[in-house]
């Protein structure tokens, strides 16, 4: 296996190739990026497995700017992330090298892979698993702007999960150290996840700039996706989209947020603020009522009254529920077939199959778009993917 990549990456050019080949043995491909690929390689000598990132630096590929730009961001991610090393939820730098063609990130493998492969899997995520996981990211968030380090990339492909189902915060490539009071312009990031500033300041050449506040945006387009299945900013024109971002126009009238309960939709309401001095911080986020948890005293000894309290509230509560239940219309064949979208179990089966099918979400409608969360797949995995679509197409 070996002797094939190194017959696809170029043979090992330095004694830092050498020390890597020599140490690690890799295998097959787990992620690409725009330059770079991801594999799963093992430990030659203890048998671990371990993810390690390939950063291509080939002068023959690239020009002197990209080539810059690579090795000076790679730079600054390795400094992050030795920084943040030992936090339970960020991504553990293992090893490095360099050679004169490649950049050999090691990394922990995380064997669940992204969490927006998790979300495509589960179509929507319930409150109880988006509180576990908005937590941990949260927490990752607040700790790092404590150091006043800004991540500028969050999003649910940066996002990793282990065995155990815990997140791992990766891809530190745009994060950068603020020093007190610095503002940033430089645009980076996702579409998609860009916050109103971040954008205004790209098209205004005497706005202040941004800080660590776009990461709180990101937080609430994560949380919202999670919960809905569906960005909150889509529209097929890029611009009108973008306007919607600078302006804040979302909502929570599809059909994935009935259930879902008002302290959820106000804590996103809070990060996804447009003003960025009136959106709420990290710590704020985490003191929200979503994340507290209520214990409720055991009462060990009942008296007399209290027991019949007790067995007066039940059977009222069981008649309440027998009279609510006799109202309910049974499920029949015409309901089903006129509206199956607003019946919850065939709605996510229906998403899920749809997803099967074609590859990606399908357009649903102006306001609910699954296919918007694949908009930043490589182009090629894009053409395969419309490919698969028209041949499908073809078959009906």
């Amino acid at each position: 296996m070996t002797r094939d990549i190194r017959a696809e990456d170029d043979l090992p050019d330095s004694a830092a190739a050498l020390d890597f080949y020599k140490k690690y043995d890799p295998k097959e491909i787990i992620g690409r990026g725009v330059s770079s690929v991801v594999r799963r390689c093992l430990n030659k000598h203890t048998g671990v497995a371990y993810a390690v990132k390939i950063i291509d630096i080939t002068p023959e590929r690239l020009n002197t700017q990209q080539l810059e730009e690579i090795q000076t961001s790679t730079v600054k991610e390795i400094d992050i992330l030795k920084k943040v090393s030992g936090h339970p939820n960020v991504i553990a730098l293992i090893d490095c090298y360099q050679s004169n063609t490649f950049i050999f990130l090691i990394f922990d493998l995380m064997k669940r892979g992204e969490l927006f492969d998790y979300l495509t899997e589960k179509v929507t995520l319930s409150e109880k698993e988006s509180r576990n996981i908005m937590r941990a990211l949260l927490e990752v968030v607040d700790f790092l702007h404590k150091k006043n380090i800004v991540h500028r990339d969050l999003k649910p492909e940066n996002i990793l999960l282990d065995d155990e189902m815990n997140i791992k915060l990766s891809d530190f490539g745009f994060s950068c150290q603020l020093e007190p009071g610095e503002h940033l312009r430089e645009l980076c990031g996702t579409p998609g996840y860009l916050a109103p500033e971040l954008l205004q300041c790209s098209m205004d050449n005497f706005h202040i700039g941004y800080g660590m506040e776009v990461d709180i945006w990101a937080c609430g387009v994560i949380m919202y996706t999670l919960l809905a299945g569906s960005p909150p900013f889509w529209h097929r024109k890029q611009m009108v989209m973008l306007r919607m971002i600078m302006e804040g126009q979302y909502s929570f009238t599809s059909a994935e947020w009935e259930d879902t309960s008002d302290c959820v939709k106000d804590l996103i309401a809070r990060m996804l603020v447009v003003e960025p001095k009136l959106r709420c911080t990290a710590g704020q986020a985490l003191a929200h009522p979503f994340f507290q948890q209520y214990f409720v005293e055991e009462v060990r000894h009942f008296s007399p009254y209290r027991k019949f309290k007790v067995i007066m509230l039940t059977v009222l509560a069981s008649v309440r529920m027998y009279y609510h239940y006799r109202r309910v219309k049974p499920l029949t064949p015409d309901i089903v077939l006129r509206d199956p979208y607003a019946i919850r179990p065939l709605r996510k089966l229906i998403d899920a199959t749809a997803f099967r099918i074609y590859g990606h979400w399908v357009k649903k409608g102006v306001q609910q778009n699954r296919a918007a969360l694949f908009e930043n797949t490589p182009r090629a995995v894009l053409a395969a993917l419309t490919a698969q679509s028209e041949g499908l197409d073809d078959l009906f």
